[in-house]
């Protein structure tokens, strides 16, 4: 029975909407995604393996980004999707919008819930959060959600951990943590999940096949009442 549950949760895409004066063109990603794998004590051997063998296989020893369209992305998410297929303590899930049709809070200039990239962000996580335990509850009784922000601020994370604490839709987290991908292996799985949903985000087409395991929501149309 797993001990200790842990979410590693990251992001692809800009979470601001900024415009050309001149043009009225986007500056920003058209898109937005965020994303989270989970994984319990029990099956982190499992996933170290797999990322040392792949390391050492491919070459690739510096931090992990691969494109999905290179061959090389389906062999690296290819095995954790057999694993988490296979009965190991392993689930994904991923929350997108395309950010030209959504008007939901914080995104745009003017509402009541006017533009603020971090107040967006924490947001979008909330949302995630709701998405993935509505179908992957906890197997323990604690969970260590890990976040690659590195720049969030000693403010902003107080404010992140009692907004999550104040939701009862989602459980509060033991341990709230924030890493770089560049040393920790579950943020750079995590990081491919969430690139491979940028074709879904913006177009609706293109996930690639090894993203099917991943439990997708597209929030651009649905909206939800504002919860604290």
């Amino acid at each position: 029975m797993p001990k200790h549950d842990f979410l590693f949760v990251d992001e692809s895409g800009d979470p601001g909407f900024a415009l050309d004066p001149m043009t009225g063109n986007l500056l920003s990603t058209s898109y937005y995604v965020s994303a989270v794998l989970h994984v319990c004590d029990d099956s982190f051997a499992d996933i170290n393996k797999h990322v040392a063998a792949f390391r050492y296989f491919s070459g690739l020893n510096r931090e992990l980004k691969i494109p999905p369209e290179r061959e090389e992305y389906g062999r690296f998410l290819g095995s954790i999707k057999a694993m988490s297929e296979g009965g190991k303590n392993i689930w994904a899930s991923a929350v997108y919008l395309n950010k030209l049709e959504y008007n939901g809070a914080y995104i745009k200039p003017g509402g009541r819930r006017p533009a603020d990239p971090n107040m967006f962000r924490n947001y979008i996580l909330r949302r995630l959060l709701e998405h993935h335990f509505d179908q992957f509850p906890l197997n323990s009784s604690q969970y260590d959600l890990v976040l690659d922000r590195v720049d969030i601020t000693a403010e902003q994370n107080i404010a992140l951990r009692r907004y999550l604490s104040g939701n009862k839709n989602i459980p509060t987290p033991t341990y709230l943590t924030h890493a770089s991908s560049i040393y920790v292996e579950g943020l750079q799985i995590v990081h491919h999940v969430a690139n491979g949903f940028k074709n879904q985000a913006t177009y609706g087409y293109g996930l690639p096949a090894e993203l099917s395991f991943v439990r997708g929501r597209d929030i651009t149309t649905n909206q939800d009442p504002f919860r604290k």
